[in-house]
C-alpha cells in the first residue's frame, strides 16, 4: 500500500481558488493525510473494489484527529466527512480493512512519520523565499523514514516546482514501512517547500493576489 501525505501550502498555491477554512474547525499546520492506497502488483492503485458503505460513527473516536490531519481545505468550505467518505469509497474499500482501521492506520502512520520535523532537522523549512536541491530533500526524507520514498511536485504562480505530496510504501496491513519502487515525479532539480499559515485559509473563494518576493537558494 501507499501512504500518501500532502503539504497543504502547495495545495493552496496550485489551486485556482486557493484554500478555505474547513467547516469542521482549525486544522493542523502540518502535512495532511491524502490517502492510503492499496496497490496492485505493478504499483498502480486499486479502487472501487466493492460498495461497503462509510458510516461516520465508525470513526467517531478518531474524528478530532481526522479534523486536524485529514481535513478538507478545498473551496468553497466544507466538512471533512465528504472527503473521508469519498476516500473510503474509492480506496478504502480495496484495503482489506474495515472503516475504522483504514482511517486509524493512516493516522498512526502520520503520527509515526513526522515529515515536518524530518525536513526541519535537515535544514529544510517551509518558506516562500528559498528553494532547495531536490536530491537533498529526497535524501532527508528517505533517511528520516528509513526507506526509499516518492515525492511529487506541483507548480506555483511563478512556475516553480513546489513540494506537494510524499509517497511512503507500507506492507498490506499498513503496519510496516517498506521501500518504494522508483517513482517518476514532476519535480525540477530545485524545489520550493512553501509556507502554510492560517492566513491562507479563506472564509470565501476569492483568490488573493500574489505578493512580490525575493528568492534565495539554499543547499
Amino acid at each position: 500500500m501507499h501512504y500518501i501525505t500532502q503539504w497543504p501550502g502547495a495545495y493552496c498555491k496550485q489551486s485556482s481558488n486557493g484554500c478555505c477554512y474547513p467547516e469542521t474547525g482549525k486544522p493542523a499546520l502540518d502535512f495532511y493525510v491524502s490517502a492510503l492506497w492499496p496497490a496492485s502488483s505493478d504499483g498502480s492503485p486499486l479502487s472501487h473494489c466493492n460498495k461497503i458503505p462509510f458510516h461516520i460513527k465508525e470513526v467517531s473516536d478518531i474524528k478530532q484527529s481526522l479534523i486536524s490531519y485529514w481535513p478538507s481545505i478545498k473551496c468553497p468550505s466544507s466538512g471533512g466527512r465528504y472527503v473521508w467518505k469519498n476516500t473510503w469509497n474509492e480506496y478504502g474499500v480495496c484495503s482489506g480493512l474495515d472503516v475504522h482501521h483504514y482511517f486509524k492506520k493512516a493516522l498512526d502512520l502520520r503520527a509515526k512519520i513526522d515529515l515536518l520535523s524530518i525536513l526541519k532537522n535537515n535544514g529544510i523549512i517551509s518558506t516562500d523565499y528559498a528553494d532547495y536541491s531536490l536530491s537533498d530533500v529526497v535524501k532527508a526524507i528517505n533517511s528520516g523514514v528509513g526507506a526509499n520514498t516518492g515525492i511529487d511536485c506541483a507548480k506555483n504562480a511563478w512556475d516553480e516546482s513546489i513540494i506537494y505530496e510524499v509517497y511512503i510504501c507500507v506492507n498490506k496491513d499498513a503496519t510496516k514501512i517498506v521501500s518504494c519502487p522508483h517513482f517518476e515525479n514532476s519535480c525540477a532539480s530545485r524545489v520550493v517547500f512553501g509556507s502554510f499559515t492560517y492566513d491562507m485559509l479563506k472564509k470565501d473563494v476569492s483568490v488573493a493576489k500574489n505578493p512580490i518576493r525575493a528568492r534565495v537558494s539554499l543547499q
